[in-house]
């Protein structure tokens, strides 16, 4: 007995699998979603953060701060939504420095998963953390949020006196799209030295979205996977420079294109479950030029860590703050 297949035949098995494959990509990828968001709820510390506000507004430890003058704000009402949180040390002798930065994609900020955790997280282990909230979603345009991060550095050296603290060698934590703007400041080009700041210590980032134009270079199996990078990656784009969205502008902010000989060393983590930044695409693209440029770094890649985890409570990357404060700590002479 012999089976034949016809034209006809062969189309409908082969609509048959793709339609097979559809299904079961999309069922993964939905549950892959969902395990980042229950992860997220799970792992941010979020609680943790608010307690940490409430205990230092009480030591009189806690202020929030505008980053712009009321004459700026006047001028440009976006201006209004930029402010710096500070988590003061207790200790009586000067403390250095962490500078956060939430992620949300340019589109919206992190502020309670990824902001005030950390800080508060930081804080416990006798630093001064500050939290900066810069323009994002319609508040934002063509590297804003690079702008507002180099108020914040002039700020924290112009008032460490009043702040009591040893700013040189301060460390910039940024997480998702707050990776790609540390990422980008610690650059000579487009970073610290062309707003005239002083130079960061160290750069830490958690699964940081660095590689702006990776979904045209990486082709995803999954390709609704392939969809959620595109939107994530366009959607940044499009908050960041409008209209304006060429690839030359793209590239600007790709952080793997800025890394030189004299970049800072680097702290990053990234996870092997990240649906939204694949570390595939990104942190593994800025390993690669950290090495080429031999720049002391380390890269943490967690096999079944999501996006958005902030601190990392009850997960395998729970130490991942420990130790990029220790990372911190050597590179910057605080164990000499």
């Amino acid at each position: 007995m012999t089976i034949s297949f016809t034209i006809d035949s062969w189309g409908s098995f082969i609509a048959i699998i793709f339609y097979i494959y559809l299904g079961m990509s999309f069922a993964l990828t939905f549950a892959m979603l969902l395990h980042m968001k229950y992860i997220e709820h799970k792992s941010g510390g979020k609680k943790m953060g608010q307690a940490r506000i409430k205990e230092l507004i009480q030591a009189g430890r806690f202020r929030q701060v505008p980053l712009y003058s009321p004459e700026e704000i006047r001028e440009k009402k976006a201006l209004g939504v930029v402010r710096l949180s500070i988590f003061l040390s207790d200790h009586k002798e000067k403390s250095k420095v962490m500078i956060v930065c939430p992620g949300g994609g340019y589109a919206h900020l992190c502020t309670e998963q990824e902001g005030y955790p950390v800080a508060a997280k930081i804080n416990e282990m006798g630093y001064t953390a500050m939290v900066l909230e810069y323009r994002t979603g319609l508040h934002c345009s063509k590297k804003a949020p690079m702008h507002d991060l180099a108020r914040a550095v002039q700020y924290m050296f112009d008032h460490a006196e009043e702040l009591n603290v040893d700013p040189e060698g301060y460390a910039l934590v940024g997480f998702s799209a707050g990776g790609n703007l540390v990422g980008i400041y610690g650059s000579e080009a487009q970073g610290y030295a062309f707003y005239n700041t002083k130079k960061p210590g160290t750069i830490i980032m958690g699964y940081p979205w660095t590689n702006v134009n990776h979904w045209l270079r990486h082709p995803y199996w999954n390709i609704w996977q392939g969809i959620i990078g595109i939107w994530f990656s366009e959607r940044c784009n499009l908050f960041m420079f409008g209209l304006k969205n060429t690839k030359e502008n793209r590239d600007s902010i790709c952080v793997q294109n800025w890394i030189t000989d004299d970049y800072p060393n680097v702290y990053m983590f990234a996870g092997g479950q990240d649906v939204i930044v694949p570390a595939a695409a990104h942190t593994d693209v800025l390993h690669k030029a950290l090495k080429e440029h031999n720049i002391e770094h380390v890269y943490q890649r967690y096999f079944r860590i999501p996006h958005g985890i902030g601190v990392g409570i009850g997960t395998e990357a729970e130490s991942w703050l420990e130790e990029a404060v220790l990372f911190w700590r050597h590179w910057s002479g605080q164990d000499a």
